[in-house]
């Protein structure tokens, strides 16, 4: 990435923090059409680093939330999902690490990006410290649409894992820990549904007991720090909380000058 391609993304996200209206009508169209014309990775990568910097927290949940949406639906992200898919490589576990650490501003879709990444253990880990963070509406709608996202044809692969109980125990621990922070909604009807369809482990057992998971092998060589990266997320949601609390106080003066 040479620095004019670097300069270029960080205009266009501050053109976006200036002007939120073309962000919600036509930066997943932008975006996705750069892909097209440009390096898919490159454009990811760049908008990760830029946005790990940003000081406008609720731009950087919105942008990373627009970013996700983008990554796990457009046609055009077909070669970079499956890419990161396994994390075969040394470049896309660099380039999963740099979108995760961006990724933390937005906790939904950072258990996206390790459903993606068949990260299900670390996506567990993830749904665990759900419990420390202010959960609001907007957390539970986003929460939904990733139950909705999951019935979908991008997430096959998920939902035929769930056939494999005893090499998968994190993928079944990770889903039944978002149907218990759903109300019961109609998502929470859907996932539980699916959970139901989960066979029991005793008639899927075969002859061949000896033969190692190949996520257990995938996940041994990826080498990736997921203790370092939690805590990461964990640090950046604190400075959201931080954030919303200081934002909340500066509201609740603005109506006390008004009532006065």
């Amino acid at each position: 990435m040479n620095s004019y391609f670097y300069k270029f993304m960080i205009n266009l996200l501050k053109r976006f923090s200036s002007e939120r209206k073309l962000l919600e009508t036509r930066g997943a169209f932008i975006i996705r059409q750069l892909c097209l014309l440009l390096n898919a990775e490159n454009i990811f990568h760049s908008m990760a680093d830029i946005l790990l910097r940003e000081e406008d927290l609720k731009f950087a949940s919105t942008m990373v939330h627009t970013l996700n949406t983008i990554l796990l639906t457009s046609s055009e992200l077909f070669q970079l999902r499956n890419q990161l898919k396994d994390l075969k490589t040394p470049e896309s576990r660099n380039l999963f690490c740099c979108l995760y650490r961006s990724w933390c501003h937005n906790p939904v879709t950072t258990v996206s990006l390790c459903f993606l990444t068949q990260n299900y253990k670390h996506a567990y880990d993830l749904i665990q410290k759900f419990g420390d963070l202010e959960v609001t509406v907007d957390f539970l709608t986003e929460v939904d649409k990733l139950v909705q996202l999951i019935e979908c044809p991008i997430f096959t692969y998920l939902r035929l894992q769930l056939l494999d109980v005893k090499n998968n125990p994190y993928l079944i621990k990770a889903l039944y820990g978002l149907l218990m922070l759903l109300p019961q909604s109609s998502a929470f009807q859907l996932l539980s549904h699916r959970l139901q369809c989960v066979p029991n482990p005793e008639l899927m057992q075969t002859t061949d007991n000896t033969k190692p998971s190949t996520s257990y092998k995938r996940a041994a060589a990826s080498n990736i720090d997921y203790t370092e990266l939690l805590q990461h997320f964990e640090k950046v949601q604190n400075k959201h909380l931080e954030a919303r609390h200081q934002r909340a106080g500066r509201a609740e003066q603005l109506d006390r000058r008004v009532v006065l």
